[in-house]
């Protein structure tokens, strides 16, 4: 071998790793510019989040179990003011209605021979304009294996969901 051929030899490095091309920064645009397009999509949704208050993103569905939510929530509470704000008003008016004393007396005894009401779940909601209707899948915590499957009327009354009982 002659001495040029030695020198290309030495020269010559046997790492495939420096054969290869380093990526130039123009190469890496269009993947710098998507990963700000997701970065600045993030962020946008991630800010609506924060600004629009949670009512404002709840679906129609999830508003109609928050107003049978709060009236179960009412009894268990022995909360009158609660129960009454959660009942459309319609049933309010009626003559069957529970007093103050009736509801706190009702309620109380309920809760202490069963426990408290526990709602595992709420199923079958369907919305149909400003009327709703739902099955409530309950129990009492004494009784949890005495499930009980009441159907309810929810109405829209000045924006808000309220429990019927028609």
């Amino acid at each position: 071998m002659s001495k040029g051929q030695r020198d290309r030899g030495a020269s010559q490095s046997t790492d495939p790793a420096d054969d290869a091309e380093q990526p130039s920064w123009k190469a890496l645009w269009p993947f710098l510019v998507a990963l700000a397009v997701v970065v600045v999509a993030a962020a946008g949704i991630g800010i609506s989040y924060l600004i629009r208050p949670a009512e404002d993103r709840m679906s129609e569905e999830a508003r109609v179990q928050h107003a049978v939510n709060d009236q179960y929530t009412a009894r268990n509470d022995l909360d009158y003011a609660k129960y009454r704000a959660s009942t459309c008003a319609t049933t309010v008016s009626s003559a069957t209605f529970p007093t103050e004393a009736v509801f706190l007396d009702e309620n109380r005894k309920s809760s202490e021979q069963n426990g408290h009401i526990v709602i595992p779940e709420i199923t079958d909601i369907t919305v149909d304009g400003d009327r709703a209707t739902a099955k409530v899948h309950w129990h009492f915590d004494d009784k949890p294996d005495d499930e009980q499957t009441t159907g309810v009327v929810v109405v829209r009354e000045d924006g808000d969901w309220k429990v019927c009982t028609s």
